[in-house]
Protein backbone atom coordinates (compact mmCIF):
# COMPACT_ATOMS: atom_id res chain seq x y z
CA UNK A 1 0.00 0.00 0.00
CA UNK A 2 1.65 3.43 -0.99
CA UNK A 3 2.35 6.20 1.94
CA UNK A 4 1.02 9.31 2.47
CA UNK A 5 4.30 10.43 0.74
CA UNK A 6 4.26 8.37 -2.15
CA UNK A 7 0.51 9.30 -3.01
CA UNK A 8 1.42 13.44 -2.69
CA UNK A 9 3.67 12.53 -5.12
CA UNK A 10 2.07 10.77 -7.52
CA UNK A 11 -1.04 13.08 -7.47
CA UNK A 12 1.08 16.72 -6.89
CA UNK A 13 4.80 15.62 -7.62
CA UNK A 14 4.81 19.17 -9.75
CA UNK A 15 3.23 22.31 -11.47
CA UNK A 16 1.37 20.49 -14.07
CA UNK A 17 -0.13 18.23 -11.25
CA UNK A 18 -0.94 20.47 -9.02
CA UNK A 19 -3.01 22.76 -12.18
CA UNK A 20 -4.35 19.40 -12.38
CA UNK A 21 -6.02 19.38 -9.45
CA UNK A 22 -7.21 22.78 -9.55
CA UNK A 23 -9.19 22.00 -12.29
CA UNK A 24 -10.22 18.77 -10.45
CA UNK A 25 -11.53 20.51 -7.60
CA UNK A 26 -13.21 22.88 -9.77
CA UNK A 27 -15.24 20.45 -11.58
CA UNK A 28 -16.57 18.80 -8.33
CA UNK A 29 -17.67 22.25 -7.40
CA UNK A 30 -19.42 23.17 -10.38
CA UNK A 31 -21.05 20.24 -10.79
CA UNK A 32 -22.14 20.32 -7.61
CA UNK A 33 -23.62 23.64 -8.15
CA UNK A 34 -25.54 21.94 -11.04
CA UNK A 35 -26.99 19.52 -9.03
CA UNK A 36 -28.29 21.77 -6.15
CA UNK A 37 -29.92 24.09 -8.91
CA UNK A 38 -31.45 21.12 -10.13
CA UNK A 39 -33.11 20.06 -6.74
CA UNK A 40 -34.00 23.78 -6.47
CA UNK A 41 -35.33 24.30 -9.84
CA UNK A 42 -38.07 21.73 -8.91
CA UNK A 43 -38.35 19.82 -12.19
CA UNK A 44 -36.62 16.51 -10.72
CA UNK A 45 -33.23 16.04 -10.27
CA UNK A 46 -30.65 13.25 -12.20
CA UNK A 47 -31.88 10.08 -12.09
CA UNK A 48 -28.71 8.87 -10.25
CA UNK A 49 -28.91 10.96 -7.17
CA UNK A 50 -32.68 11.08 -6.81
CA UNK A 51 -32.34 7.97 -3.72
CA UNK A 52 -30.01 10.69 -1.70
CA UNK A 53 -32.42 13.40 -2.51
CA UNK A 54 -35.44 11.00 -1.87
CA UNK A 55 -33.59 10.27 2.01
CA UNK A 56 -33.06 13.50 2.81
CA UNK A 57 -36.59 14.62 2.04
CA UNK A 58 -37.75 12.13 3.86
CA UNK A 59 -35.63 12.29 7.16
CA UNK A 60 -34.69 16.23 7.14
CA UNK A 61 -31.01 15.43 6.78
CA UNK A 62 -28.64 16.84 4.62
CA UNK A 63 -28.60 15.04 1.14
CA UNK A 64 -24.29 15.56 1.23
CA UNK A 65 -24.12 13.04 3.91
CA UNK A 66 -26.63 10.59 2.94
CA UNK A 67 -24.39 10.58 -0.87
CA UNK A 68 -21.00 10.39 1.15
CA UNK A 69 -22.31 7.41 3.17
CA UNK A 70 -24.17 5.67 -0.30
CA UNK A 71 -20.38 6.08 -1.81
CA UNK A 72 -18.84 4.93 0.62
CA UNK A 73 -20.75 1.55 0.95
CA UNK A 74 -20.21 1.09 -3.25
CA UNK A 75 -16.52 1.68 -2.61
CA UNK A 76 -17.09 -1.41 -0.56
CA UNK A 77 -18.90 -3.40 -2.97
CA UNK A 78 -16.92 -2.50 -5.76
CA UNK A 79 -13.97 -4.04 -3.78
CA UNK A 80 -16.04 -6.91 -3.41
CA UNK A 81 -16.98 -7.42 -7.07
CA UNK A 82 -13.21 -7.14 -8.11
CA UNK A 83 -12.11 -8.96 -4.84
CA UNK A 84 -9.27 -6.27 -4.65
CA UNK A 85 -8.57 -3.79 -1.74
CA UNK A 86 -11.17 -1.10 -1.53
CA UNK A 87 -10.16 2.06 -3.65
CA UNK A 88 -9.89 4.31 -0.16
CA UNK A 89 -8.18 7.02 -2.28
CA UNK A 90 -11.99 7.65 -3.67
CA UNK A 91 -12.65 9.16 -0.28
CA UNK A 92 -11.43 12.25 -0.98
CA UNK A 93 -14.16 13.07 -4.23
CA UNK A 94 -16.83 11.72 -1.83
CA UNK A 95 -16.17 14.12 0.74
CA UNK A 96 -15.39 16.77 -2.21
CA UNK A 97 -19.11 16.01 -3.55
CA UNK A 98 -20.99 15.76 -0.52
CA UNK A 99 -19.61 18.67 1.61
CA UNK A 100 -19.56 21.18 -1.23
CA UNK A 101 -23.16 20.15 -2.12
CA UNK A 102 -24.17 20.70 0.71
CA UNK A 103 -22.50 24.44 1.10
CA UNK A 104 -24.49 25.18 -2.10
CA UNK A 105 -28.00 23.69 -1.30
CA UNK A 106 -28.14 24.72 2.49
CA UNK A 107 -25.89 27.71 2.70
CA UNK A 108 -25.53 29.34 -0.50
CA UNK A 109 -28.74 29.06 -2.01
CA UNK A 110 -30.65 28.61 1.06
CA UNK A 111 -34.67 29.09 1.01
CA UNK A 112 -34.56 30.00 -2.22
CA UNK A 113 -37.65 29.39 -4.43
CA UNK A 114 -38.51 29.51 -7.96
CA UNK A 115 -42.09 29.24 -8.79
CA UNK A 116 -42.55 30.84 -11.95
CA UNK A 117 -42.31 28.22 -14.36
CA UNK A 118 -40.23 30.02 -17.15
CA UNK A 119 -37.35 30.44 -14.36
CA UNK A 120 -37.59 27.34 -13.25
CA UNK A 121 -36.72 26.00 -16.83
CA UNK A 122 -34.39 28.72 -16.85
CA UNK A 123 -32.57 27.18 -13.77
CA UNK A 124 -32.95 23.63 -14.51
CA UNK A 125 -31.21 24.35 -17.77
CA UNK A 126 -28.66 26.03 -16.04
CA UNK A 127 -27.61 23.51 -13.85
CA UNK A 128 -28.09 20.94 -16.58
CA UNK A 129 -24.98 22.78 -18.53
CA UNK A 130 -22.58 23.30 -15.33
CA UNK A 131 -23.31 19.56 -14.08
CA UNK A 132 -22.18 18.21 -17.31
CA UNK A 133 -19.41 20.65 -17.77
CA UNK A 134 -18.06 19.85 -14.26
CA UNK A 135 -18.32 16.70 -14.21
CA UNK A 136 -16.76 16.28 -17.39
CA UNK A 137 -13.57 18.46 -16.29
CA UNK A 138 -13.53 16.52 -13.32
CA UNK A 139 -13.46 12.82 -14.92
CA UNK A 140 -10.35 14.37 -17.08
CA UNK A 141 -7.92 14.44 -14.16
CA UNK A 142 -6.27 11.64 -13.22
CA UNK A 143 -6.92 11.72 -9.54
CA UNK A 144 -9.77 9.47 -8.01
CA UNK A 145 -13.17 9.45 -9.25
CA UNK A 146 -16.45 9.09 -7.32
CA UNK A 147 -17.31 5.23 -6.78
CA UNK A 148 -20.60 5.69 -9.53
CA UNK A 149 -18.28 5.92 -12.14
CA UNK A 150 -16.09 2.69 -11.28
CA UNK A 151 -19.29 0.68 -10.29
CA UNK A 152 -20.23 0.98 -14.25
CA UNK A 153 -16.31 0.32 -15.34
CA UNK A 154 -16.45 -2.95 -13.30
CA UNK A 155 -20.45 -4.27 -13.84
CA UNK A 156 -19.20 -3.41 -17.93
CA UNK A 157 -16.30 -6.06 -17.01
CA UNK A 158 -18.20 -8.51 -15.17
CA UNK A 159 -21.59 -8.61 -17.56
CA UNK A 160 -19.82 -7.11 -21.21
CA UNK A 161 -22.74 -4.84 -21.73
CA UNK A 162 -21.65 -1.75 -22.94
CA UNK A 163 -21.54 1.42 -20.70
CA UNK A 164 -24.34 2.98 -22.09
CA UNK A 165 -26.53 0.74 -21.30
CA UNK A 166 -25.40 -0.21 -18.14
CA UNK A 167 -25.83 3.46 -16.72
CA UNK A 168 -29.15 3.86 -18.35
CA UNK A 169 -30.27 0.62 -16.29
CA UNK A 170 -28.59 2.21 -13.43
CA UNK A 171 -29.85 5.35 -12.97
CA UNK A 172 -33.66 4.71 -13.92
CA UNK A 173 -33.95 1.78 -11.21
CA UNK A 174 -32.24 4.74 -8.81
CA UNK A 175 -34.83 6.94 -10.15
CA UNK A 176 -37.81 4.52 -9.62
CA UNK A 177 -36.57 4.02 -5.91
CA UNK A 178 -36.02 7.68 -5.34
CA UNK A 179 -39.61 8.42 -6.44
CA UNK A 180 -41.04 5.84 -3.74
CA UNK A 181 -39.00 7.81 -1.44
CA UNK A 182 -39.09 11.43 -2.24
CA UNK A 183 -42.11 11.51 -5.00
CA UNK A 184 -42.72 14.06 -7.45
CA UNK A 185 -40.94 16.64 -5.12
CA UNK A 186 -37.69 14.82 -6.12
CA UNK A 187 -38.30 13.02 -9.86
CA UNK A 188 -39.71 14.97 -12.57
CA UNK A 189 -40.49 15.40 -16.12
CA UNK A 190 -36.91 17.36 -15.64
CA UNK A 191 -35.21 13.86 -14.43
CA UNK A 192 -36.23 12.38 -17.52
CA UNK A 193 -34.62 15.39 -19.68
CA UNK A 194 -31.41 15.20 -17.59
CA UNK A 195 -31.27 11.24 -18.52
CA UNK A 196 -31.23 12.34 -21.96
CA UNK A 197 -29.06 15.05 -22.45
CA UNK A 198 -26.60 15.08 -19.22
CA UNK A 199 -24.63 12.58 -21.31
CA UNK A 200 -23.83 14.60 -24.44
CA UNK A 201 -23.17 18.14 -22.35
CA UNK A 202 -20.24 15.27 -20.35
CA UNK A 203 -18.79 13.89 -23.32
CA UNK A 204 -18.80 17.50 -25.25
CA UNK A 205 -16.82 18.77 -22.13
CA UNK A 206 -14.62 16.06 -21.77
CA UNK A 207 -13.65 16.01 -25.17
CA UNK A 208 -12.51 19.80 -24.85
CA UNK A 209 -10.83 19.41 -21.78
CA UNK A 210 -8.12 16.98 -23.27
CA UNK A 211 -5.58 19.32 -22.13
CA UNK A 212 -6.12 18.30 -18.58
CA UNK A 213 -5.12 14.94 -18.95
CA UNK A 214 -2.14 15.78 -20.68
CA UNK A 215 -0.54 17.75 -18.38
CA UNK A 216 0.85 14.65 -17.19
CA UNK A 217 0.66 12.49 -20.03
CA UNK A 218 1.31 14.44 -23.35
CA UNK A 219 1.14 12.01 -25.77
CA UNK A 220 -2.29 10.58 -24.70
CA UNK A 221 -5.44 10.38 -27.08
CA UNK A 222 -8.75 11.16 -26.01
CA UNK A 223 -10.85 8.92 -25.09
CA UNK A 224 -14.99 8.89 -24.98
CA UNK A 225 -16.33 8.21 -21.68
CA UNK A 226 -19.02 7.10 -23.22
CA UNK A 227 -18.84 4.24 -25.24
Amino acid sequence: MQTISQLYKHYFGNRNKKIQFVLYLAGIIVSSLGLALLFKSGVGVAPGDTVAFGLAERFDIRVGYFLIAGFVALVMVNAKIEKKRPRFESILPILLRGFSLNIWLYDILGDSQFEIWWVQWSVFVLAVVLFGLGTGVYLRSPLPHIPVDHFMMVVNERTNQSKRFIRIIFEFSLAFLGFLLGGWGVVGFGTLITALFLGPIIQYSFEKTAFIERLSHPKTKSKSVLQ
